[in-house]
């Protein structure tokens, strides 16, 4: 089944050409002339798209809009509208449309922007499902991560480096070097002349001690974070506990 798309406008001739178009173009259409009648299918089903009238009759479309955008629905909205103007368009834009189309509707400019927010709706749905794979494995590894800026100043950390470091939410956004004395930190500290000399994929292994005067063994490695570009924007770091507690 294609795409579902939702097309709320009070025109009949602009319902029966938008069903007419994007039907042609294999997609699944449902129209409706009224903004209750296009909130309540809202309620009901989810869409991918929504081509939705700024004026419907004494109703403003951008009510609508607002109400998408505040309940998080995971559906692309496009503005229709009769007088296309930069207020009404600017004000669109900013309650989070995608885009707006004018009347009368050419159906290359439909077909084009329909194809062009379902793609833009595939990548948003493809970077948020590698970002919630990323976070699991996040929490669930059990090294300990740390994630910094260009500066080393720390910028996340999993529940494993918290437990590793006994350390809590207060050194994020220091720097390694900023963080106090103690054991614990000490070795932390260590970790931004190690990060600094730009080793990559190596792994530094370190004796410390904790807190209660236990010796033990860490492993380190490190990467960069980097743009497309190559430039860096911060590094991680995974550090892990080789063997138990040294004597």
């Amino acid at each position: 089944m294609g795409a579902r798309i939702l097309v709320i406008d009070d025109e009949e001739s602009i319902r029966y050409t938008f069903d007419s178009f994007l039907c042609d173009a294999g997609y699944s259409v449902t129209t409706v002339g009224s903004l209750q009648a296009g909130r309540e299918l809202l309620a009901e089903s989810a869409y991918d798209l929504v081509f939705l009238d700024i004026l419907l009759g004494r109703e403003s479309g951008l009510d609508l809009l607002r109400e998408v955008r505040m309940k998080s629905l995971s559906c692309l909205v496009v503005m229709i509208t009769g007088a296309p103007d930069v207020e009404s368009a600017a004000e669109a834009l900013r309650l989070g449309a995608f885009d707006y189309i004018p009347k009368p509707v050419q159906q290359n400019s439909l077909l084009r922007i329909a194809r062009s927010a379902l793609e833009h709706k595939r990548l948003l749905e493809e970077k948020e499902t590698f970002r919630l794979r990323l976070e699991g494995l996040f929490r669930c590894a059990r090294e300990g991560i740390f994630i910094t800026d260009r500066e080393l100043r720390i910028v996340e950390m999993n529940a494993a480096a918290r437990r590793l470091f006994n350390c809590d939410a207060s050194v994020i956004g220091k720097t390694f070097e900023e963080l106090s004395n103690g054991p614990e930190y000490a070795t932390l500290k260590k970790f931004s002349h190690i990060v600094q000399s730009r080793f990559e994929g190596e792994i530094y292994r370190i004796e410390d001690q904790t807190v209660v005067g236990i010796r033990r063994l860490l492993s380190m490695t490190s990467s960069p974070l980097t743009t497309a570009e190559g430039a860096d924007y911060g590094y991680i770091l995974v550090v892990r506990e080789e063997t138990d507690p040294l004597p």
